[in-house]
């Protein structure tokens, strides 16, 4: 049987060009998507910005291990070879591709390693500070009594405000005694409820995948969709510690009373928390005080649907122009 290079080379190629296209096209429809999902619902919302974060580098992946694990899963199967119509003897592959039998490109595996170099730099950077986040929490943490608290509730004696859910696994919540001093009882509880909501959503392992797997995104995308997803998190979990407390006032309230008290204070947030302050002090008191509503939203579903038709879709010039691409590269 002939190599699995340029099997390997065309997945790869493929994934990529199709992460791409997919990385464009939300460019493009960000702003209708952004306002479509403005009378949506915290939860709605997060779940929408979250997988738009994510999807480009998800369908690639996806792709370029469909695209291996296919051929190998259906190797000596009459019907997988019959369904292509130009199935190569020599070469195992997707049926709905056809990769070049005339050998590899040497020119395109050099471009490709170059790629792959640039996303493990990333990576291995993203590791190292995410490393070193968690040594500085598992410190901060160490450091931190528990007498007379909830379990997952650490009281840092520190003079500084500081109220924060970390941990992407049993995650703890730290809160500081200046702030245990300076709020009333009905104010922490707002406080503990909302951060438990942060543990018990997984917030920080949300946000964490969404960072890492968005670095393909447009950056000025980017960082417009992080920042949705940031305010969404937050508002779910508004709304979340006022069913506890039954009071949507007095998490307003909590909010308005935590900004003065961080104001003073510089603000640093690590990769593994989700700190109650944050910049959106206004748009958060005001879906508090706005009127109850509710509403079904197939939003999710239908954009979810149009990607799978798109990437269904696509298949066809997607080969055709991957094929042709290392067809014209240099050997």
């Amino acid at each position: 049987m002939a190599s699995y290079g340029p099997l390997l080379q065309f997945a790869l190629l493929s994934g990529f060009v199709l992460a791409v296209t997919l990385t464009l096209l939300i460019g493009a429809c960000e702003h209708p998507l952004r306002r479509a999902l403005s009378g949506k619902t915290p939860s709605q919302r997060a779940r929408i910005s979250w997988w738009t974060l994510v999807t480009p580098a998800l369908a690639g992946i996806a792709y370029v291990l469909m695209a291996i694990a296919m051929p190998s899963m259906f190797e000596g199967s009459a019907r997988f070879a019959a369904a292509c119509s130009a199935h190569a003897g020599t070469l195992l592959h997707l049926c709905v591709s056809h990769p070049s039998g005339s050998g590899q490109s040497a020119w395109l595996w050099g471009a490709l390693a170059l790629l792959v170099g640039y996303a493990a730099w990333l990576a291995a950077r993203a590791a190292a500070g995410l490393w070193r986040a968690r040594r500085t929490l598992a410190s901060l943490v160490r450091l931190s009594g528990r007498p007379g608290h909830p379990e997952r509730l650490r009281v840092l004696d520190v003079d500084r405000p500081m109220a924060l859910a970390c941990g992407i696994g049993h995650g703890h919540i730290l809160l500081s005694t200046l702030l245990m001093r300076q709020l009333n009882p009905t104010q922490l509880r707002v406080v503990l409820a909302h951060e438990q909501a942060h543990i018990t959503n997984r917030d920080v392992l949300l946000r964490l995948i969404a960072a890492v797997l968005s670095s393909i995104q447009l950056p000025s995308t980017r960082r417009r969709l992080l920042r949705d997803l940031e305010l969404a998190l937050e508002q779910r979990c508004d709304f979340a510690a006022a069913n506890e407390v039954g009071c949507r006032v007095a998490v307003a309230e909590t909010i308005v009373a935590m900004e003065k008290i961080y104001r003073q204070h510089a603000r640093e947030q690590a990769p593994f928390t989700m700190a109650f302050f944050s910049d959106f002090v206004p748009e958060r008191v005001e879906a508090l005080l706005s009127p109850k509503h509710s509403s079904v939203s197939y939003l999710g579903l239908m954009l979810g649907i149009l990607v799978l038709a798109f990437c269904s879709l696509s298949v066809g010039w997607l080969h055709s122009a991957t094929e042709s691409f290392i067809t014209m590269m240099p050997r």
